[in-house]
């Protein structure tokens, strides 16, 4: 831990900063220019500085809490002067800006993902940790969201290229982060305001910085441009030196500012935060953290200390009574991941750190490499058609299903981007569809660009080839293995009726092939099926991998009497049809036979749920029967009362 710097008290120096010494910046509480205080988009002549001049400050609230409404408020006149002769005309960003950029994330955490993404990218600069926790702010006791790692950290220079828009200097292979936004985006859309603290050595010289990106600051002060007030120290000596670029007054302007808006009343509390960071890192405070709509914090810090949660996700369906198969279902990491914090980030990545570790309120987070919690695994390879001036890409999808998955529900294909999660649990087949139930994947697509929220993919030619691709090789692998799929169903009756029996049919619907086969056939090993996941109480056409071997060495035909008995009597006999049918045909007629099955088992949960309603509307018509007789029995007692009175 680096000894704090103690400032010199006889020292008081304006710290001004930009990418351009010479361009001066906007005072947020005064009409002097100030190095100090960053537009996101840089003036491009100095003359220009009278065009964002800020109106007089004046204080005025919300209008609403919520992130999706936050952003309709009424904008004031402006006063834009006309460019001198010979300048160019530059762009501008208003506030609104800063909310309508937020809402490219429908998801706030993706939001948190992506400063997740800032500080693996520091793994290169030798971070080997992140910490992400909720904090109280002492001047309201509201919470706050902390993120805080120890990477290189930034210097003066790399803080204004992360709080402008567009500017990244990742560009290497291995880095998740490109566009120069996502701080932006994320910050925002998780909480009105932020405020970051960071500490770098570069070329012998160390120096950290304060800057303040604030929502709520420039709506209450009625700002027409982003402003973002900054201060640096060079921490280099023994004395933490203010970096001076303009005047004092500069500096404590920007100062009072910051400490004005921020959860930091003094400066010595401002300075105490860089005690945590060390010699070098980064840390984040979100404070002024979103509402939903029913005016209450959308990030869940109370029902799990180990964990943040989205509230509204989370509480979906608490209020009626749930099955236990929906339930067991709710317990998986294919539903927790929408909600809790931990389980989307423990498959965030696709390979696992070896030196570095992802800390979620004080305990590390135990990442799940997918493609090791599937059972009858196949790796299946694929090779898109890239453009000529591209290097040949080859991609590997291991798909399979889940060691401990509670319904056939649990499928999906989950695909990565430069190891970061982009799309997961991704339904290729679409939903209602039955073929692909069951079938889980885990692939790379490094040739894809990902969308700016990097919650999906760009829809380009490459997309839809992939998702034709991943479509087939989804529906293959559930052909050949949906014998073995259908038993993780516990709804299904042939998976309740196997765990009571698995060696034998159950309910008396046996079916006795072996008598059926011809004498040179009868030492087929069914047991050995069984317990591969054959089940005699399916349809059993193809008789799996012995019957079809069987039939391509030319054996006899077999001429089984074959029951479905996934809660149906319809029995099914093939006589002489299958002497002319191929071992394909056999294992798609019984692929169809299955999906008949589904069919009606869905049609008899569709009527039974039909018959509750019924019941229900009956009951309700029975007491509005008997509350009407009541009401004309009452009626008829008062009438004959009154036409006995004289």
């Amino acid at each position: 831990m680096l000894p704090p710097k103690i400032e010199k008290p006889e020292i008081v120096v304006e710290i001004g900063s930009s990418d351009d010494e010479d361009v001066p910046q906007v005072n947020p509480t005064s009409n002097k220019t100030t190095p100090q205080c960053v537009p996101l988009m840089q003036l491009q002549q100095q003359q220009d500085v009278a065009a964002i001049t800020p109106p007089v400050p004046v204080k005025e609230g919300f209008e609403s809490r919520s992130f999706w409404k936050a952003g309709a408020y009424a904008v004031g006149p402006t006063t834009v002067l006309a460019p001198f002769e010979g300048s160019l005309e530059h762009a501008r960003v208003h506030p609104k800006f800063l909310h309508s950029n937020a809402t490219s994330h429908k998801w706030a955490f993706g939001a948190i993902a992506e400063l997740l993404d800032n500080a693996v990218d520091e793994v290169q600069n030798g971070a080997t940790f992140v910490k992400v926790d909720k904090i109280d702010v002492l001047k309201d006791g509201s919470p706050a969201l902390l993120f805080q790692d120890d990477g290189g950290g930034m210097n003066p220079e790399c803080l204004r290229k992360c709080m402008s828009l567009g500017y990244s200097t990742k560009k290497g292979s291995s880095t998740i982060g490109q566009y120069g936004n996502g701080f932006k985006t994320s910050t925002m859309r998780l909480g009105a305001d932020v405020i970051v603290f960071s500490r770098a050595t570069n070329a012998s010289k160390a120096t950290q910085s304060v800057g303040l990106l604030s929502y709520t600051f420039l709506r209450k002060t009625q700002q027409n441009d982003v402003i973002v007030p900054m201060i640096d120290f060079d921490i280099s000596g023994h004395w933490a030196d203010p970096i001076t670029y303009g005047s004092q007054d500069d500096w404590s302007s920007n100062l009072e500012t910051i400490l004005e808006w921020s959860p930091f009343a003094s400066k010595t509390e401002l300075m105490e935060q860089f005690e945590e960071i060390g010699p070098h890192g980064t840390k984040v405070i979100i404070y002024n953290l979103w509402l939903n709509d029913e005016g209450i914090y959308e990030l869940n810090f109370d029902d799990d200390d180990e964990d943040i949660r989205l509230r509204d996700e989370a509480n979906h369906g608490h209020l009626k009574k749930l099955s236990k198969r929906v339930l067991e279902l709710q317990s998986h990491i294919t539903y927790r991941f929408r909600y809790s914090l931990r389980a989307y980030a423990s498959m965030l990545y696709l390979r696992k750190f070896e030196n570095f570790k992802i800390i979620l309120r004080g305990k590390p987070i135990e990442q799940l490499h997918i493609a090791d919690e599937l059972k009858y695994k196949k790796v299946v390879t694929y090779r898109p058609q890239l453009a000529t001036t591209m290097k040949e890409a080859c991609v590997e999808t291991t798909i399979g299903v889940f060691k401990d998955a509670p319904a056939l529900t649990v499928c999906g294909l989950n695909v990565y981007h430069k190891n970061r999660l982009i799309r997961p649990f991704w339904k290729v087949n679409g939903e209602g569809s039955v073929r692909g139930n069951g079938v889980v994947g885990v692939l790379e697509a490094n040739f894809m660009e990902p969308t700016h929220d990097k919650q999906d993919f760009e829809r380009s030619a490459l997309f839809v080839r992939l998702e034709s691709r991943l479509k087939q090789m989804t529906i293959e692998y559930w052909k050949d293995n949906y014998h073995l799929i259908v038993l993780q169903h516990p709804g299904s009756s042939s998976h309740n009726k196997l765990k009571r029996d698995p060696a034998q049919p159950p309910d008396g619907h046996a079916v006795d092939i072996q008598k059926q086969m011809p004498a040179n056939q009868q030492n087929v090993d069914f047991s050995s099926n069984v317990n591969e996941g054959m089940h005699l109480g399916q349809p059993i056409v193809g008789l799996q991998a012995n019957m079809r071997q069987s039939m391509r060495n030319e054996h006899p035909a077999i001429q089984p009497s074959i029951a479905l008995t996934d809660g149906y009597n319809d029995e099914v006999i093939y006589e002489d049809r299958l002497m002319s049918m191929s071992a394909d045909q056999l294992c798609e007629e019984n692929i169809n036979l299955f999906m008949k099955c589904e069919e009606r088992r869905q049609k008899e949960a569709e009527l039974n749920k039909s018959i509750e309603e019924l019941e229900k509307r009956l009951e309700q018509a029975k007491r509005r029967n008997a509350q009407v007789s009541l009401h004309l029995e009452a009626r008829k007692k008062a009438s004959e009362q009154a036409g006995k009175v004289p």
